[in-house]
């Protein structure tokens, strides 16, 4: 039988294969086999020895001395492999996806450099999530972190991209410095860079360096997970990647920022069930509710679908932070079986987002790869020509709106039971404060299902707005493959709960019910007591009896109908035309004039006439504009000012050698005078 040790390095030594073997073919063709088999073979490792540490024992590993004061520590416990799987997972079925969909990097000549950055990538991922020391865990989040950058520009001939990975570029590394003020407290706390010093000695800790040592983690494994106000680089990283690398950064790298809070949360900051904590998981559930309602509102708004997407990531994180937030404040008070129930709910919701979302961004970039735009306005019926990618688009649609039986509404049903479960919190400014939180749940779960209604049914089932996309065709197998893997797990997750549940219950060490994959999930409070049952495979059921009895009735009783076609009232115009259908812009407009707060909305119009004379027209055309808030009211401002600030520092730069002595006087004399008050006082 293989060790875990072996286990583990096995995948790691893949990944580098993949990442090497990429660069030494010359032959594109064979190339995209030499790289994306590789990391298919090490995600399949990886699956396997994650379950194996889950069900079994954790995996420590010492390297000593590898760098010059630094060892080389090395935990794979139930935590890290949970997101370990979710990291196997999804790059398995993506990189069986980009085995076709980098076909077209054949002709950029770009592949060797494109199959290098991929493989890193998945590989930092696993490093970070199995690292034991500070040291190197920011270490190899610096190695994600620019990977992914350049990953984000690989398409550098756009300019548009390059700006929107500087952004990226910007935002990381401020979120990193955050997480490096977090660790370098608990430094100088414990004198160790070890992880596990952070453990044995955190608990010693004053209560303001525990909160510091939060309040630093939270901000900067935040801006890494695209929590809002720090959210303002997803938008335009993940458009401007490929789609393969979005389905990897919205499913899997976002989570990473999630792995450090919970991190930092339950093993390096002293947390215990004191209600001097509560506030920390009632800052997660305002930013996280904060981040679910703003995202779905941008995202419902949106034309381009990748950056749709890429506002729902955000909108998803903030349900998870929710549960995250729950889970903190009932641990505050000791109510441990709320603890569990809203952490379970949190970790579901992270690999179901994780799940759908690599299926949802793997089928946009199905349909960008055929039609070449990315606009929905330019889109529509594409369900004729391309079944099978609308299809699983569908099971991903309704799986991230939260309806049955799927995947989605299992951690949405967890996450609202969460919340009503707040009334046992003892403190009615705390329960008054999570009853508001559950408002803007409840309005991101409905406005979520009005977007993504917009658009499947915009892209797939409206008349074709387009003549380009008239004679497309299906894309290749290995990208129906891929993409079907993930929509499997939707539905296997979706009707049997049991294993999400039970494997989330294993890896975090908690007791969970149900029994059995059969059993009703019940919820229950502290004295054992079930108030909220759910058994899946029962609504499956009723689902199917219903669907069948509907289709008998009319089948059977219904009897023969005969089929008479008719002209459609057309108001006069002979046929109905794409021109008279409802647009995603016009179906979003309600959500954006109830919420134009967020969007500021204009219209811009382009008039035509007929010669010199303005008032015969010949064209009007108007285009409703938003804007971005944050961007308007928060970024621009600040970017302004520390370009004010620079601009005036850059006129001491001279360039005479004078004026550089100067300062240095200047400097030394400053030095002397604080030396000599330092030994006055």
């Amino acid at each position: 039988m293989i060790s875990n040790l072996v286990l583990f390095q096995i995948p790691i030594l893949l990944f580098v294969i993949g990442a090497l073997s990429g660069l030494l073919s010359r032959n594109s063709r064979l190339a995209r086999l030499m790289i994306f088999v590789p990391s298919m073979i090490g995600s399949i490792f990886t699956i396997v020895f994650s379950i194996g540490i889950i069900t079994g024992t954790p995996l420590k590993l010492t390297v000593p001395h590898i760098l010059p004061f630094f060892d080389l520590e090395i935990l794979v416990d139930g935590i890290s492999a949970f997101f370990m799987l979710i990291i196997g997972l999804v790059s398995f079925a993506v990189s069986l996806y980009s085995i076709g969909y980098s076909k077209e990097y054949e002709i950029k000549k770009r592949m060797s450099a494109f199959g290098f950055l991929f493989n890193i990538f998945i590989l930092s991922m696993i490093l970070v999530v199995s690292s034991n020391n500070s040291f190197f865990f920011l270490i190899f989040w610096e190695l994600m972190s620019l990977v992914s950058f350049f990953l984000v520009i690989y398409d550098h001939d756009k300019e548009e991209n390059l700006k929107s990975g500087m952004t990226y570029l910007v935002m990381t590394h401020l979120g990193t410095a955050f997480i490096f003020a977090s660790f370098l407290l608990g430094y100088i706390q414990t004198g160790n860079f070890s992880f596990d010093s952070f453990r044995h000695g955190s608990t010693g800790f004053p209560l303001l360096v525990k909160n510091l040592v939060f309040v630093f983690a939270f901000i900067g494994f935040g801006t890494k997970a695209g929590m809002v106000p720090l959210h303002v680089w997803l938008p335009k990283a993940h458009p401007s990647a490929p789609s393969n690398i979005s389905a990897l950064m919205s499913a899997v790298m976002i989570k990473i920022g999630i792995y450090g809070m919970i991190r930092t949360i339950f093993d390096f900051s002293g947390f215990g069930a004191s209600p001097d904590f509560a506030w920390w998981g009632m800052l997660l559930v305002a930013f996280g509710s904060a981040s679910a309602i703003i995202g779905v509102l941008y995202a419902v708004v949106e034309r381009d679908i990748k950056r749709a997407l890429a506002f729902s990531s955000i909108e998803n994180i903030g349900i998870i932070l929710i549960g995250l937030g729950l889970s903190v404040v009932f641990t505050s008070f000791n109510l441990t079986a709320f603890a569990v129930l809203a952490l379970v709910a949190s970790m579901y919701h992270t690999i179901n987002h994780a799940v759908f979302k690599g299926l949802l961004f793997m089928g946009a970039g199905s349909v960008v790869s055929v039609t070449h735009t990315k606009n929905i306005e330019h889109l529509g019926g594409l369900v004729k020509q391309m079944p099978w990618t609308s299809l699983l688009f569908l099971i991903g649609a309704i799986s991230i709106s939260g309806l049955p039986p799927f995947n989605g509404f299992i951690s949405e049903w967890f996450t609202l039971q969460a919340l009503l479960s707040s009334y046992h919190i003892p403190s009615t400014i705390l329960q008054i404060s999570i009853a508001f939180a559950s408002l803007p749940f409840a309005l991101t779960i409905g406005i979520a299902a009005a977007t993504f209604v917009k658009l499947f049914g915009m892209t797939f089932l409206s008349k074709t707005r387009s003549e380009n996309i008239i004679n497309i065709k299906e894309v290749p197998r290995s990208m129906i493959l891929g993409m079907s893997i993930l929509a499997a797990v939707c539905v296997l997750f979706g009707v049997v709960p049991y294993l999400g549940t039970s494997l989330i219950s294993t890896a975090f060490h908690m007791s969970f019910q149900p029994s059995s994959p059969l059993d009703f999930i019940s919820v229950q409070n502290n004295s054992g007591k079930s108030f909220a049952n759910l058994s899946m495979p029962v609504v499956v059921i009723i689902l199917s009896s219903i669907s069948i009895a509907i289709f008998g009735f009319i089948r059977v009783l219904g009897g023969h109908t005969k089929k008479t076609t008719y002209g459609t009232w057309d108001c006069g115009f002979g046929s109905l035309n794409e021109r008279m259908e409802y647009t995603p812009t016009s179906l979003s407009q309600p959500i954006r004039a109830v919420f134009k707060v967020f969007f500021k909305p204009h219209n811009q119009t382009e008039k035509e006439s007929f010669g010199e004379n303005q008032y015969l027209l010949k064209t009007i055309k108007v285009e409703t504009v938003i804007k971005n808030i944050f961007e308007d009211v928060l970024y621009t401002p600040i970017v302004s000012s520390f370009v004010f600030f620079f601009d005036k520092v850059r006129r001491l730069q001279t360039g005479k050698i004078n004026a550089y002595l100067l300062y240095i006087m200047i400097t030394l004399v400053l030095l002397l005078l604080f030396v000599r008050l330092s030994n006055n006082a």
